[in-house]
């Protein structure tokens, strides 16, 4: 089982889960109450709340840590004042959940989870308090607040678990996952559960350090099965340093429960903790404590540019990176599927830039259309990046991605127009230096909502990104995707041709020829199976590749492969009639592509040892 953390001589944890199973017993499953005998988690009582809590300002800027935290809390209080006491109640159990996980420090110990929740229930004046019953005072004491994880303090303050728990147990009570069955049943194991929690629940979440509250509530309702793991990241470390390859149609945390089983059998004991000797050490870690500290992390940043060579996996990084920002994270073996869901969601536009796209296309423009006397009048006509802003803002809980693709083979300042301004993150809508413009056809004022998120792919043979307009360039965070031989490994074994090194030999002489830019994705190779695939691949995709960047400089595309006949091949033109005669004596060949490469044409193209030239 995932309970035993690590010795904890100064308290018995057990009391932590005992607590949360309480909470789901009476509250989750049920409609009642932890503290008392009313009926406090009701659907209405909690969409209410969640409604309220919504509402409140989340903008941090550069307020420090504990001053952002007295602000939120302050509004919390504020946003109570006038409402039914069922409320204050429920925003005091509420807030009481989620202070069960982290685990206590200096600065927030047992007692300081205690006064805030006491702060909260007695904002119901007397002598209409209801009083906290006698036999569960046990559980605001000392032994159940300590907490279980050590979590970062950004992660664990209230605008970030309070919305998420509500609108998860809102969904639970009033769109069941499943109707034919009463509450409750078939929870334990969870995994049908978390496939709901994935689909339903994950899907409308915005921000991606929301992730340690999904895994926080998984944790406590189900410790004799999830793990205390809130990185999505050391998950997939875990899955990786332990697992197996068929596990990937599982949900990470099914096959995370699948190794422990494992790994307690084969250590012949239940106290294992990935975090605590002895498997502490034999996976890599993502941080220096048990979750991400996603808001620092620069892949986060609202406008990406993906550049690099062809064939580096840009539009596969592109599913995985959209699914990442609408989701917060990314099963390997879901991300085809969960994106073509989201586009019909509506939540991922794709476009493509080239050298016709305007600003008419991209924000608005204006296009003719008829009137009720017959006549033809222009009307301003939005673009695809308004609809999606307009979208984006009307469900600000939601992530939503513009993906474009060849960013840059269009005319990007004549495409954006004054709209290059509002993508800095800190001018976005309701940011520090929030910046408004008038558009210029339907003159309406007009923001960019923090919520959504610009995606780009760049392929450098196309152009280089020293040629990007400046402006563009620093207001997009760049991540360059270059050739990786080592995945390749898989595709070598099955073929039987050393890829690796072929791909690193001719990506050595193309950027000596050239320069990086024009270099050779490893993804035209990743899914070669025998080396007729790899035939095919360098016949169809790759020599005629080398022939562009080349110009028909056949003579460097020989370099390339090795610099012999091996995979072209040069027949010798004859002159026309009588111009032997008039000194075109000049020797000129017609360069094809063998139909059948020779026998070791791949080792020599590593070696660089040509073979005897062929007519």
């Amino acid at each position: 089982m995932a309970r035993w953390i690590g010795p904890r001589p100064e308290y018995d944890i057990d009391n932590v889960f005992k607590a949360a199973a309480t909470w789901k017993e009476r509250c989750f499953l049920k409609n009642g109450s932890v503290f008392t005998d009313e009926s406090l988690w009701t659907p209405a009582n909690v969409e209410e709340l969640e409604q309220l809590v919504q509402a409140m300002d989340r903008k941090m800027g550069d307020i420090k840590d504990n001053e952002w935290e007295l602000r939120i809390w302050e509004q919390l209080k504020e946003k109570l004042t006038d409402v039914r006491p069922e409320l204050i109640y429920l925003a005091a159990e509420a807030f009481w959940f989620t202070s069960l996980y982290p685990e206590s420090t200096d600065q927030k110990p047992p007692s300081w989870k205690r006064a805030h929740f006491k702060e909260l229930w007695e904002m119901v004046a007397q002598p209409n308090r209801l009083p906290i019953a006698q036999n569960r005072r046990h559980l605001i004491e000392d032994d159940t607040l300590r907490g279980v994880a050590v979590v970062h303090p950004r992660h664990w303050w209230l605008y970030i678990p309070l919305p998420y728990l509500l609108r998860m147990v809102r969904l639970w009570k009033t769109e069941p996952p499943w109707k034919t069955e009463p509450p409750g049943v078939d929870l334990e194991p969870p995994w049908r559960f978390i496939r709901w929690l994935n689909t339903k629940v994950e899907r409308i979440r915005t921000r991606p350090t929301r992730m340690p509250m999904r895994l926080a509530i998984l944790y406590l309702l189900f410790p004799d099965y999830v793990e205390r793991v809130q990185s999505s990241t050391d998950k997939k470390n875990i899955i990786a340093a332990f697992g197996k390859p068929e596990d990937k149609v599982k949900t990470e945390d099914e096959v995370i429960y699948e190794i422990r089983e494992r790994l307690e059998k084969d250590r012949e004991t239940k106290e294992l903790d990935f975090y605590h000797p002895p498997l502490a050490g034999t996976w890599p870690r993502s941080g220096k404590d048990e979750s991400d500290d996603d808001e620092v992390k620069p892949e986060k940043a609202l406008n990406v540019i993906l550049y690099g060579p062809p064939g580096t996996g840009k539009t596969y990084e592109t599913a995985q990176r959209c699914v990442e920002i609408c989701d917060g994270g990314a099963n390997p073996s879901e991300i085809r599927n969960r994106y073509r869901e989201l586009v019909e969601a509506e939540r991922i536009e794709f476009i493509t830039f080239h050298q016709s796209y305007g600003y008419e296309e991209f924000v608005e423009g204006l296009r003719p259309e008829t009137g009720s006397d017959a006549g033809i009048r222009l009307a301003a006509t939005d673009g695809v990046l308004k609809r999606l802003a307009r979208r984006a803002r009307e469900n600000e809980d939601e992530a939503h991605v513009l993906v474009i693709d060849e960013i840059n083979r269009a005319n990007v300042s004549k495409v954006m127009g004054e709209l290059i301004t509002l993508l800095e993150e800190d001018k976005r809508q309701g940011a520090e230096n929030e910046v408004a413009v008038t558009l210029p056809h339907s003159g309406e004022r007009f923001t960019l909502p923090a919520n959504l998120h610009l995606l780009g792919t760049m392929n450098t043979a196309d152009r280089s990104i020293a040629l990007l307009d400046t402006a563009l360039r620093r207001r997009f965070q760049f991540v360059e995707l270059a050739p990786d031989p080592a995945l390749l490994e898989a595709a070598a074994e099955a073929t039987g041709v050393a890829l690796p090194t072929v791909l690193q030999a001719m990506n050595e002489r193309l950027e000596w020829l050239l320069d990086r830019d024009h270099l050779i994705g490893h993804a035209w190779f990743m899914a070669a199976r025998t080396k007729a695939d790899v035939d095919e691949v360098m016949r169809r995709k790759i020599i005629p590749l080398l022939a562009e960047y080349f110009y028909e400089d056949w003579g460097k595309v020989r370099a390339v492969l090795g610099g012999g006949d091996d995979f072209v091949r040069g027949e010798r033109l004859k002159p026309p009639p009588n111009l032997a005669d008039d000194g075109y004596e000049e020797e000129r060949r017609r360069w094809v592509v063998r139909d059948e490469f020779t026998d070791g044409a791949y080792d020599r193209l590593v070696g660089g040892r040509p073979a005897d030239d062929a007519e």
